[in-house]
């Protein structure tokens, strides 16, 4: 429909390819840590961020602020309307900002079938959900609730819907 899609995931990874990011993980994790393949060094950094809290805190306090640097850098270089898809948008603290907040909600069959394709069982995901804010608190945040429940061709429906909705906030005339 038009907009620019950023995912913070994807930035958030390619954080961990930054000087300073790396610098400050070797520093704590040792000086090979990152001498692996990708899908090795994600295992290893979530083995090591999902299993204690002074690890979650200092990986998410540097890879949170260079990921929200990075957003606000893509969001301000574009001229029209922006969707970014952040799964931890209200762990990180920064969404205040954003003009509206959607949580895409799914039900925990439905995440542990998705998330299946990852390689994670349901105790993979209790794992790192626990880190996480509720389902409900994250919905009483968010300004609209999505329910990613049925088929891919109803999710598309409920997206395309909100849309239009934005597309019409977005070229309303300022008042």
């Amino acid at each position: 429909m038009g907009a620019l899609i950023a995912d913070a995931d994807e930035i958030a990874k390619k954080q961990w390819d930054s000087p300073e990011v790396r610098q400050a993980a070797e520093k704590r994790w040792g000086a090979n840590f990152f001498e692996c393949g990708k899908q090795e060094i994600y295992s290893k950094i979530a083995a090591k961020i999902f299993a204690d809290a002074n690890e979650y805190n200092f990986a998410t306090k540097i890879i949170h602020e260079a990921t929200r640097r990075e957003i606000e850098r893509i969001v301000s270089e574009n001229d029209g309307w922006v969707v970014l898809e952040i799964p931890l948008l209200f762990e990180s603290g920064h969404y205040k900002w954003l003009d509206y907040v959607v949580y895409a909600a799914a039900p925990r069959e439905n995440r542990i079938e998705r998330n299946a394709q990852r390689g994670w069982d349901e105790k993979e995901i209790a794992r790192r959900e626990a880190w996480f804010m509720s389902r409900d608190e994250k919905m009483a945040c968010a300004d609209f609730v999505l329910e990613n429940n049925g088929t891919i061709e109803e999710w598309e429906a409920k997206g395309r819907e909100l849309g239009h909705f934005f597309l019409g906030k977005l070229n309303k005339p300022s008042e």
